[in-house]
């Protein structure tokens, strides 16, 4: 896959731990599998004491709140979502980390219909998400998914347990991600994408073919 342009002078840190938290279900995909080692691979390769923890489970709110956990055994300094079902490049974390902000992520098409973004200006209303293009690196927004997000770990302990709550509120469901960076930005934390990277990000999805019943080719 293509490779996002990646300058190293940009991330002058030391030595960075970082754990890689991956929840996920039975199955992982084998793209993602690859991405991941080759992330892994690079950094490590580039100073970064890196851990990797994942959790197989149906609930997703308990998986992330046991990886959070395990991060913070290590004392990771920064933690990276990524779920299972994600394609990026091999410098991912290390591009977000020389940024050195609190929350940065990748913006990335959803898997159904309507094919909009993961990431929103207005958490309420949908019609705000933040279109794939290249923009000034850095774009503040109010929400995103997480399925390709760095943060640094000391921002949970602002927070009170449990961290990910869905909520309803407005006649609508709130999930885990959006819940929890309401509760983040509510103490003054601000939330990034990197338009640049988001370009290379790739959303892995199943695509069923069939016959209808007069015979023709059915998507």
């Amino acid at each position: 896959m293509k490779k996002t342009i990646f300058n190293s002078s940009l991330w002058e840190g030391k030595p960075t731990k970082l754990s890689i938290l991956v929840p996920t279900r039975d199955m992982v995909h084998s793209h993602f599998s690859y991405c991941l080692a080759q992330l892994m691979k690079t950094t490590q390769m580039n100073g970064i004491d890196t851990y990797l923890f994942y959790n197989s489970s149906t609930i997703l709110l308990n998986q992330r709140e046991t990886l959070i956990e395990k991060a913070k055994e290590v004392k990771s300094d920064y933690v990276l979502w990524l779920d299972s079902d994600m394609m990026f490049p091999d410098t991912t974390a290390l591009r977000l980390l020389s940024y050195n902000k609190d929350i940065v992520s990748c913006n990335y098409m959803k898997r159904s219909k309507p094919m909009n973004t993961v990431a929103y200006t207005d958490v309420n209303d949908w019609d705000s998400w933040v279109p794939l293009r290249p923009q000034d690196d850095l774009v503040e927004v109010e929400g995103i998914g997480m399925g390709c997000m760095l943060m640094k770990t000391s921002v949970f302990s602002k927070l009170e347990k449990p961290y990910f709550e869905f909520v309803y509120k407005d006649n609508s469901w709130h999930g885990e991600d959006f819940e929890l960076q309401r509760k983040l930005r509510e103490i003054g934390y601000k939330i990034y994408v990197d338009t640049v990277l988001s370009m290379d990000i790739k959303h892995i999805g199943l695509y069923g073919y069939g016959v209808n019943f007069n015979g023709s080719n059915n998507e």
